[in-house]
């Protein structure tokens, strides 16, 4: 599940006007009534009601607490964050000391808003678009297609062996390796290719481009594609960008047959789901690249990655994805935003499935912001902002990252904090604990799909396959790994103990790491 895209050399990402280090949020309030207990040495304690979320404003990166906990069973998670989103390979030490808070620390704020305000999507209608149309090529042609092997190009000799509406399918048919697919097989693609992912895909990322002018999306079946991936797209095919081998001049994905795969990621379920994923590259490339007549695709390979597993999840295929987010989750401590949303940024194979999975919840939550979508019973989308969100950023001409601002009204460093904070509360009460009063902290329920009943939406605790998410990697606060990564998160879990009335701590890192500090009651 990647798509294929030129090595190019990339500078790194103009994030300076919009990072900071300072601890002022829009979306923090004073606390009132019983919660707004003062958190300093010489106060009482902050009484903090479940589902409840409050800022811990820092002073030379040291923050801290001193909790009411009268029932003592109450359990907390801290969010340890950096908003330094430069340098995710970088590290900084932190400690957590139990027993006390900071003397004189400044009084916790509750965070009451949102670094992204979706309000505005949830009314804004979606652009009318009218599907690209054709001469299409008969059943039986032939035709050379370039195609990746892994280590460079190769012809093959490719066979229509289906048409539709607005797609093709194409199979190998080079003796030295021809894709073996069954008739009903063919029919099976293209019947939910054509009804179901492009359909939805459209709605969710906008149409897609029609370089080559025949009005379809060539779907190209070659055991060649294993080489490289299970499908793949190719950006070379609609644009000669530095770095790019010969491409094929239009619109093409690129699947291997089933009988090439191995299980159980070999059934048409399976493939089906990829698809969907190739096919927002595709649509994402038209719209950002072509559309603009720029000359580079500069959004991070992260950020194209979290688009794409977003696609998975809006076809109504979602299943292979749901394993990437739950290797995001238990990887945590491997992920950065940085990775995400710097401009240019490449894959990171030691790191590969911790940033696929959070890029993937990012993109969610921004979604989700927005307004999400209803997924029909015939099949159609009807948005609730989250396309419309969507669309605008692949719109721009600006990388997606980089329209944050000007599009959505979003500062970066606001939107870090907000979405690691969404992981720590969001889908408590899957485990035993509330939901947060905040609903920036939350995603939107994850419901069965309308049409395949497959889960469609992101919740951190979501049982699938005999499986169970189990929210993100969170550490014991007795036994912190004190290592915060550039732009990344720590969860630490602080429990009340029966007999003790309150709870304290301390926690403190480098000010260059742009500490944030949250800290969430969740039971």
């Amino acid at each position: 599940m990647t798509s294929r895209r030129p090595s190019v050399a990339r500078g790194a990402a103009a994030l300076a006007l919009l990072l900071g280090a300072g601890c002022g949020n829009g979306s923090v309030a004073a606390l009132d009534g019983p919660a707004g207990g003062d958190a300093g040495a010489d106060g009482g304690p902050l009484v903090l009601q479940a589902g409840q979320v409050v800022e811990l404003p820092s002073t030379q990166g040291a923050a801290g607490a001193r909790l009411a906990t009268p029932a003592g069973d109450e359990r907390f998670v801290l969010v340890v964050a950096s908003t330094d989103l430069t340098a995710s390979g970088d590290a900084w030490a932190y400690d957590l000391t139990l027993g006390a808070a900071p003397a004189a620390a400044p009084a916790p704020l509750l965070a009451s808003g949102c670094a992204l305000d979706g309000t505005v999507w949830h009314t804004t209608p979606l652009p009318g678009e009218t599907p690209p149309t054709g001469p299409a090529p008969r059943v039986g042609d032939t035709r050379t297609l370039q195609v990746s092997n892994g280590a460079g190009t190769e012809a093959i000799t490719a066979q229509v062996a289906a048409v539709g509406q607005s797609a093709v399918v194409w199979l190998d048919t080079t003796v030295a390796h021809p894709a073996t697919l069954d008739p009903a097989v063919i029919a099976d693609f293209l019947g939910d290719f054509e009804k179901l992912i492009l359909p939805r895909d459209r709605t969710v990322f906008g149409i897609e481009s029609d370089l080559d002018g025949d009005g379809r999306i060539g779907l190209v079946f070659t055991p060649l594609t294993q080489k490289t991936a299970v499908a793949f797209f190719s950006a070379c095919d609609l644009q000669k960008l530095p770095g790019c081998r010969p491409g094929n001049q239009g619109e093409f994905l690129y699947l291997t047959p089933p009988a090439d795969i191995k299980p159980p990621y070999n059934t048409p379920a399976a493939i089906k789901e990829i698809l969907a994923h190739e096919l927002s590259h595709l649509i994402h490339f038209g719209r950002k690249v072509l559309r603009n007549k720029l000359t580079a695709w500069g959004d991070s390979a992260y950020l194209d990655e979290g688009i794409g597993a977003l696609g998975q999840d809006t076809s109504g295929f979602q299943a292979g994805n749901l394993y990437v987010t739950q290797a995001g989750l238990d990887s945590i401590d491997d992920f950065s935003l940085g990775d995400t949303l710097a401009d240019g940024a490449v894959y990171d194979t030691s790191r590969d499935g911790a940033l696929r999975g959070g890029s993937y919840l990012f993109v969610r939550w921004l979604y989700d912001r927005g307004g999400g979508d209803t997924a029909n019973l015939d099949g159609t989308i009807t948005s609730g902002g989250g396309p419309a969100l969507l669309r605008a950023l692949l719109d721009s001409p600006l990388t997606v990252a980089g329209a944050l601002g000007p599009i959505a009204s979003v500062k970066l460093p606001e939107a870090a904090i907000d979405f690691y904070t969404a992981l720590a509360a969001s889908n408590r009460d899957e485990d035993g604990g509330v939901l947060p009063e905040n609903a920036c902290f939350r995603f939107l329920p994850a419901v069965p799909d309308a049409v395949t009943t497959r889960q469609r939406g992101a919740s951190v605790f979501a049982s699938f396959h005999g499986m169970r998410m189990n929210g993100p990697a969170t550490q014991d606060a007795t036994a912190p790994d004190r290592s915060l990564r550039a732009g990344g998160v720590e969860y630490l879990a602080l429990d009340a103990a029966p007999g003790q009335p309150t709870l304290a701590f301390t926690v403190t890192t480098d000010v260059a790491a742009g500490p944030r500090f949250r800290l969430a009651r969740v039971r």
